[in-house]
């Protein structure tokens, strides 16, 4: 989410009006000029015939200076890391000067995951004073995290310059597993999964687990976890964060508070149809992008919101 305009020439020939000359124009013409110091023409005088007209423009062809951005760094302070699956792990980000080293707070950093389709921002952090923000997750597969700044008007963006790799110990497998069937009648390990984040992102946490289910096939009526429909995937992702949604789309439509489109955030859901005729739903992702199982054929994946007739709807 760029002007355009134009600016007149001052350089340019100035036309002047001969229907008012009554002498003509002889080669005699005297042209003087003075070139200033600064490079700057101060004056120009123009005598034309007998007239005497003389004209006088000063310009300054002096060019503003242009201050350039700080160049910025970013990098994971422990990027690699060995721990057991559903350990607690904390991961942290530092912001600084790369010409003074200094840190730089106060600023917003976008924390992405790597998944099978690409690199999913699913949390948003703001570096304290000492240029550091972090935040404790549990894994439980092997995880790829990096972080993004977007720059400001000041500062140049960034990317971290190492990834942090989260390496899950293998264990052996349980005596006895806890399995548990979904509707397409396949008998199913049924995942645990958990994401320390603060309590004010619950949001951001659906996010999250929602971007844990990429790749899973779409299936209609299917509640997970092997396989979701639209509604089954918003179902199952806000069951593990406590909120028990309703199941159908329009049932959600009705259960959650609507939001403005530009007021949208991370987490809220995405609605398209009208009341009474809701035909899908997804997890906004931020970016302009939700996270949605889509259609028979299709899988789990990080979609753009691909119209602007939509509803937000934001889970309480």
């Amino acid at each position: 989410m760029a002007l355009a305009g134009c600016a007149q020439d001052v350089n340019s020939d100035v036309a002047l009006d001969d229907g008012t000359n009554t002498a003509p124009m002889t080669l005699a013409t005297q042209i003087g000029s003075r070139l200033a110091v600064d490079g700057a023409i101060q004056a120009a005088t123009a005598t034309g015939g007998g007239s005497g007209t003389v004209l006088d423009a000063t310009t300054d062809i002096s060019a503003p200076t242009l201050s350039s951005k700080i160049d910025v760094g970013l990098r994971v302070t422990n990027p690699e890391v060995t721990v057991n699956a559903d350990e607690p792990v904390n991961i942290g980000f530092s912001l600084y000067n790369e010409e003074t080293q200094a840190p730089i707070p106060d600023q917003l950093i976008k924390v992405q995951v790597k998944l099978p389709t690409g690199w999913a921002t699913f949390l948003h952090l703001t570096t304290d004073d000492r240029g550091f923000a972090s935040y404790t997750a549990k894994v439980l597969t092997t995880t790829n995290v990096t972080a993004i700044f977007d720059g400001t008007d000041a500062l140049q963006s960034a990317h971290s310059e190492n990834d942090a790799t989260l390496r899950v110990r293998p264990t052996p497998p349980p005596a006895q597993a806890s399995r548990s069937a979904d509707r397409t009648g396949v008998n199913v390990n049924t995942p645990v999964v958990s994401v320390n984040l603060p309590a004010s992102s619950i949001g951001e946490k659906a996010v999250y687990l929602a971007s844990l289910h990429a790749g899973k096939p779409y299936v209609y009526g299917a509640e997970g976890p092997s396989s979701f429909d639209c509604s089954g995937l918003v179902q199952y992702v806000y069951r593990q964060l406590g909120k028990n949604l309703p199941r159908t789309t329009d049932a959600q439509y009705a259960a959650t508070t609507r939001i403005s489109q530009y007021n949208k955030a991370p987490g809220d859901l995405i609605f398209f149809g009208s009341p009474g005729n809701i035909y899908h739903v997804g997890i906004y992702a931020g970016d302009g992008k939700m996270w949605v199982a889509p259609r028979t054929g299709d899988v789990v994946k990080l979609q753009t919101i691909y119209t602007t007739s939509y509803s937000v709807g934001r889970v309480a």
